[in-house]
């Protein structure tokens, strides 16, 4: 690939989560010890990127299985990493996972975000013809000549599409790492997170999605509390398209608002069940066995709050029996720690 450089333990969680943090107070207070709810352990940075990654990873394993079925037809308690994916073992991921490993990898290859050899390693993946490729993306890299005219052909799929139908999560499921490698640098992100997005899904949406999800991420690596980190990410996106929309989806997604339809794949209902499950405070596997047991794009919502409270918490504490069954593991921990000298530039 060619680089060119251009730009715990849970207590009851709180249902309505945003409500207690007004707007505007989504900073960083002296308190670094992590979400209220978990018990405070030290919790380094490099720990923490490999939490966001891996926690990406078993979110979307946990997930595949149950993959748009509604709520009420995914078993309680769900049977964690017994059941295959299509014709995949236990603990295999989507291409939620092989997406955000392909910008794991351009990230430390190319020490940036470098959207020409990103999109030269997303059509690498797709060309061995995987076994599921979202809708938007397919259409983008099936109709690619060059990587330099993803936007412009992502443009061209949207209109022809339609805003009801192209605002879509492709974009937001892969997005963590981009917001862990620019931890530090977090003001950089206001303008990747939206040129990331634009390479397959142009929707102003998806765009939201995508920003309120890497400053997320970007916050809770620099070891912010997740409460707080939760309401900065949506209060950064509150002018943008969306950004309303979001902030009573992060209260709403799956409550009031069900996610388990007809338009399940919606990037504001990955990104406000994402940020839900961080803000309400429970452990790592308690939260992403809610948002599975949610129903509708389970194993996306699953991945990108997995990418979220792994960032919290750390890759100690990620639940070891679910690690013990990932498939490519070890694979994905080096890529992750690939990622480390990029989040300590400043």
């Amino acid at each position: 690939m060619r680089c060119s450089l251009v730009v715990g333990w849970a207590v009851v969680p709180n249902p309505h989560p945003l409500r207690t943090i007004p707007r505007g107070r989504g900073r960083a207070s002296e308190d670094r010890s992590g979400s209220t709810g978990i018990a405070s352990r030290a919790v380094d940075l490099a720990e923490r990127v490999v939490g966001s990654c891996l926690g990406l990873a078993l979110g979307d394993a946990l997930g595949a299985p149950f993959e748009f079925l509604r709520a009420n037809n995914i078993p309680d308690p769900i049977p964690a990493f017994e059941r295959p994916w299509l014709d995949q073992p236990p603990g295999s991921t989507t291409d939620d996972t092989a997406m955000a490993r392909n910008l794991m990898r351009s990230l430390a290859a190319c020490g940036g975000f470098d959207p020409v050899d990103l999109v030269e390693r997303h059509l690498t993946w797709f060309r061995t013809d995987p076994p599921d490729v979202g809708t938007s993306i397919a259409r983008v890299l099936r109709r690619l000549e060059r990587p330099e005219d993803a936007p412009a052909v992502a443009e061209a799929v949207w209109r022809e599409r339609g805003p009801e139908v192209s605002a879509g999560n492709g974009s937001v499921m892969y997005c963590a790492p981009l917001g862990v490698a620019y931890a530090n640098r977090p003001s950089e992100l206001l303008e990747l997170a939206p040129a990331l997005s634009a390479l397959t899904h142009v929707d102003e949406r998806c765009g939201t999605g995508v920003l309120a999800i890497a400053l997320t991420v970007a916050a809770l690596v620099r070891g912010e509390p997740g409460e707080v980190a939760a309401r900065a990410g949506v209060d950064a996106v509150l002018e943008r398209e969306g950004g309303e929309e979001l902030e009573f989806l992060v209260d709403a997604a799956g409550s009031t608002r069900r996610i388990d339809g007809p338009d399940q794949g919606y990037c504001l209902f990955t990104t406000g069940v994402a940020l839900q499950a961080l803000a309400r405070g429970g452990s790592f596997e308690a939260e992403v066995r809610r948002v599975v047991g949610l129903g509708g794009d389970a194993d996306t919502n699953a991945a990108v709050g997995g990418s979220l409270l792994g960032a919290r918490d750390g890759v100690g504490g990620l639940p070891p029996a679910w690690l013990d069954r990932l498939v490519d593991r070890d694979a994905i921990w080096a890529e992750a720690e690939a990622l480390v000298p990029l989040v300590q530039l400043r």
